[in-house]
C-alpha cells in the first residue's frame, strides 16, 4: 500500500508541475516570448461569452459589419425598419437598394438616406440609431470576475471602463504586471500596464485606449498559481485515496 500511495504521489506531482509550467510558458510568451504564443492566446479566447457592450453611447462610432441599426422615418412606415449591415458592408434598404453603412457614423448615414429619399418622400424626418453593437469588441481574459467578450459602443474605449465592465480583478490576480495585446499577423504589439496605480492610485497615464480587437490579459500571481497547484494536487491525492479505500472495502 506504501507503494502505492508513493507511486501515486509522484504522478500526480509530475503531472501537476507539468501543468504549471505550461503557465509559466504562457506569462513568458506574453513578457516578450514567441509572438506567436500571443496570437494563439487571443484566437483560442474568439468563443468567449459575448458581454453588454461597454462605453458611452455619444462617444464617435463608425459602423461595420454585423452592427444593427434602427431607421424611422416619420409618418413613412414602409421607409422604417432594422437593419443589418452586411458582410459588402451594405444594408438593404426599402425601395432604395443596397447602401454603403460600413465606415460611417449613424450620422453620415442618416445624410446619405436623407439624399436618397428625395425621390420618394418630400422632407422627410429620419432618425437613425444602433440598436446593436455587434462589429468592435475587446477581450478580458484571465483573473477578473467577469471575462468575456466585450462589445464597443466607441470606436476606442478606456483601459479603465474595460476593467468596471469586467467586474474588477479576482484576489488573485497580478495587478502591477497586465498585458494589453494589440493582435496582428506580423507582429503584435505588448504592452505592460500597473493597474494598480490606475484603480488604487488615480494614475491616469495607465487608463490607456483599447482599439477594437484588443486583448486585456490579467495573470495570476506567483502565489495564487503555487496554492492552485498544490490544492490541485492534494484533491487529487485525496480523491485517488478514497478510490482506493473503497477498492479496499468492496474486495474484503
Amino acid at each position: 500500500m506504501k507503494k502505492f500511495f508513493k507511486l501515486l504521489f509522484t504522478v500526480t506531482l509530475t503531472l501537476t508541475i507539468i501543468g504549471m509550467s505550461a503557465n509559466l510558458c504562457l506569462a513568458q510568451s506574453l513578457r516578450g516570448g514567441d509572438s506567436k504564443d500571443v496570437i494563439t492566446v487571443k484566437t483560442a479566447q474568439e468563443s468567449l461569452e459575448i458581454k453588454d457592450a461597454i462605453g458611452e453611447s455619444d462617444t464617435p462610432y463608425t459602423l461595420g459589419i454585423n452592427d444593427v441599426i434602427g431607421i424611422e422615418v416619420r409618418n413613412q412606415p414602409e421607409f422604417t425598419g432594422e437593419f443589418i449591415v452586411g458582410p459588402d458592408g451594405n444594408i438593404q434598404y426599402s425601395y432604395i437598394g443596397d447602401i454603403k453603412a460600413e465606415g460611417l457614423t449613424k450620422y453620415q448615414l442618416k445624410d446619405t438616406i436623407t439624399k436618397e429619399l428625395e425621390r420618394y418622400v418630400r422632407g422627410a424626418e429620419i432618425t437613425v440609431s444602433i440598436l446593436a453593437y455587434r462589429s468592435k469588441f475587446v477581450y478580458m481574459l484571465g483573473e477578473l470576475y467577469g471575462p468575456g467578450k466585450y462589445p464597443m459602443k466607441g470606436d476606442k474605449v478606456d483601459l479603465r471602463e474595460a476593467i468596471f465592465a469586467a467586474n474588477l480583478p479576482t484576489r488573485a490576480a497580478a495587478l502591477r504586471r497586465v498585458y494589453v495585446v494589440t493582435p496582428s499577423e506580423d507582429k503584435p504589439k505588448l504592452k505592460k500596464i500597473d493597474i494598480y496605480k490606475l484603480l488604487y492610485e488615480g494614475r491616469l497615464k495607465w487608463n490607456i485606449e483599447l482599439a477594437p480587437g484588443d486583448v486585456v490579459v490579467v495573470p495570476s500571481t506567483v502565489p495564487s498559481e503555487i496554492n492552485r497547484a498544490l490544492t490541485n494536487l492534494l484533491s487529487q491525492f485525496s480523491q485517488a485515496a478514497n478510490t482506493y479505500g473503497l477498492y479496499k472495502v468492496i474486495n474484503e
